[in-house]
Parts: structure tokens; C-alpha cells; sequence
């Protein structure tokens, strides 16, 4: 089968990324008419993976979201399928007509969007109102991404959380609160994405004694729903006996976070850790406000990456595709 290997912008709109389980959330739309949609009508076509599972575009999405809208407007899929065509022989497909109208829109409205969101977000868990911050991200995931949901919805509504807490603004019950109900979302989405689809492993975990572990759950769920076979392992994971479940899982990449320096410092004897690993060796990357030290981050035992989660989703994908051909 044929290897999909993303090289340039121009490629992203059709990049292969979302598993049907995925998909069938965010256009509201069970597997079982998905498939029949593409077994009656050949829409959308998506790409096979290596184990033949479906994997979607955002293309795909715009494409699976417009037959919906005429579905539910009283026209029936057949007549939609055909209308489609029809628009697509004139020139004017229209997903990539409201690509092109999203892109014409000013990025400043798209981000002043996501931030009123993220905003209402934040109050909304300050208020202990958990069915309202619920309404929210059921809102933000109809209109935007999981990458953007996470990453500019989710993400900024808990930074300030943090900094209120530590102003005094809020208590430490504010804060547990929102951090509890961030990690179910976060764990429920982990648990509904469906089988991995790409070749290769990825061992996820926080630092020693770290507890702070929402930046690297929002990592974890975007790879998982990109179809990233990522085993993770939480809080605190001790490094005695790390070996004994490396040599199990046999990862490709080895991903630790730590926001705390002292925890990022028991992160440096990985290196003496793996000189006992007999399989081929893993890349390791660490990440996290720990690394922002300078000391720190020269001493880290592997790739630093500081990005924001949707730029480290690239970076960690690039790694592994070069790994996972290396080993070939």
C-alpha cells in the first residue's frame, strides 16, 4: 500500500488525520452511514491506512458536513451526491469554495472567536457551572477543530485559571475543580478515540513526582485522535523498572513532561536507563515549563520541545515518521 508522506502546506487540507470514530463526532454522523456513504456514493474517499483503516481529511469534513446540511434541508443523499457533482463539473466544489471564504475572513475574527469562547470557558468552570462549560466544548468542537479546541479554547482557559489562582483571585477549590473536570473531557476523549491507524509507538508520561498533567493530555488526545498509537501512563511515573515496560511496548518515542524543575532533573538519568535497553533505541522528547530553565534544558536527555501543543504535534509526527522509516 501506498505511504502518505506530508511534505508541504499545500498538502494539509488532505492530509490523512482523523479516524472514523473521530470523524462520525464531529459531523454528527454515525460509522455505519459513513460507510454506506462511500460503499453507495463513493463519498468521501478516504485513505487506507496500513491495517485498512479509514483515515479523513479536513477536507473530507467539509465535504461529509455539506451532504449533511442538504440531508437535512429535505434532500435526499442521492440527490445530494449528484448536486455535489454536478457543482464540482462547473468549478465550483463547495468545500473548497468555503475553504476559500474561511480564509478570505480576517484570522483576527477567527481568533477573537476562539478566545470569547475560551473566555466563556473559563468563567463558566470559575462558576462551578460543569453543564455549561460542557455546552462550550460541545459548541467549540462543532465549529472548530480538535487541535484548536484544545489548543485555543481549553488550553489559554486554564493558563488563567493558574494565574487567578496564584493572584489570589480564585481558591484552590476553583482550581481543582476546573483541573478535574479539563482531565475527564480530556480522558473520555481518550477513551473514545478508536483503534490506532499509524505505524509506530509512543510511550507517554509525566515526570517524577510531576502532577501536573493537562498540557501533555491535550498532546496525548490530539495524537490518539490522529490515529497515533500512544500508550499513556499519567502522573508520577516512577523510573524504577521503567525497562521492564519498555521492553513490553517497544516504543518508538519516549514523550515525558515535568513543569517543575526538581522534577525534570530526575528525568536526566533516562540516558544511564536506556544504556540497558536491548531493542533499537527510541528517540526520547521532554516538554514542559521546567524547560523554559536554561540549565535544565541543556542537561534534558532528549529533544526539548517548548512548542505549543499543535506545533509539538508536528514535530513529534516528523520525528517518528523519520524513526519508523529508519527502521524499515
Amino acid at each position: 500500500m501506498e505511504k502518505f508522506n506530508p511534505s508541504t502546506d499545500s498538502e494539509k487540507d488532505h492530509l490523512p488525520i482523523y479516524n472514523i470514530k473521530a470523524v462520525s463526532s464531529m459531523v454528527d454522523l454515525l460509522p455505519v452511514t459513513l460507510r454506506a456513504w462511500e460503499r453507495r456514493y463513493g463519498l468521501p474517499s478516504p485513505h487506507r491506512g496500513d491495517q485498512g483503516y479509514r483515515l479523513y481529511s479536513e477536507y473530507d469534513l467539509r465535504i461529509l458536513r455539506w451532504l449533511k446540511r442538504q440531508n437535512d434541508a429535505g434532500m435526499s443523499i442521492g440527490q445530494a451526491v449528484k448536486f455535489l457533482n454536478e457543482l464540482r463539473e462547473d468549478g465550483k466544489d463547495p468545500a473548497e469554495i468555503e475553504l476559500q471564504e474561511s480564509m478570505a475572513v480576517e484570522t483576527v475574527t477567527t481568533t477573537i472567536s476562539l478566545e470569547t469562547l475560551s473566555e466563556q470557558f473559563y468563567k463558566s468552570l470559575i462558576s462551578f457551572r460543569d453543564d455549561t462549560a460542557s455546552d462550550i466544548l460541545r459548541r467549540a468542537f462543532s465549529l472548530y477543530s480538535v487541535d484548536q479546541v484544545l489548543n485555543q479554547v481549553v488550553e489559554p482557559a486554564m493558563v488563567q485559571i493558574g494565574e487567578s489562582w496564584h493572584k489570589g483571585e480564585i481558591t484552590i477549590a476553583v482550581e481543582h475543580f476546573a483541573t478535574q473536570f479539563c482531565i475527564q473531557h480530556l480522558m473520555s476523549m481518550l477513551s473514545a478515540s478508536a483503534h490506532p491507524t499509524r505505524e509506530g509507538i509512543i510511550f507517554a508520561a509525566c515526570a517524577p513526582g510531576e502532577f501536573h498533567q493537562i498540557g501533555l493530555l491535550n498532546l496525548v488526545v490530539m495524537l490518539r485522535w490522529r490515529g497515533w498509537d500512544v500508550k499513556y501512563f499519567g502522573q508520577d511515573l516512577s523510573l524504577e523498572r521503567l525497562l521492564d515496560t519498555l521492553n513490553i511496548i517497544k516504543p518508538d518515542l519516549i514523550m515525558f513532561s515535568a513543569t517543575r524543575v526538581e522534577n525534570a532533573v530526575r528525568l536526566e538519568q533516562l540516558p544511564k536507563i536506556m544504556e540497558n535497553y536491548p531493542f533499537d533505541q527510541p528517540e526520547i522528547v521532554v516538554g514542559g515549563l521546567a524547560y523554559h530553565n536554561e540549565k535544565v534544558r541543556a542537561s534534558a536527555p532528549g529533544l526539548v520541545i517548548m512548542d505549543a501543543p499543535s506545533k509539538s504535534v508536528e514535530k513529534i509526527e516528523k520525528i517518528i515518521y523519520s524513526k519508523v522509516a529508519r527502521s524499515r
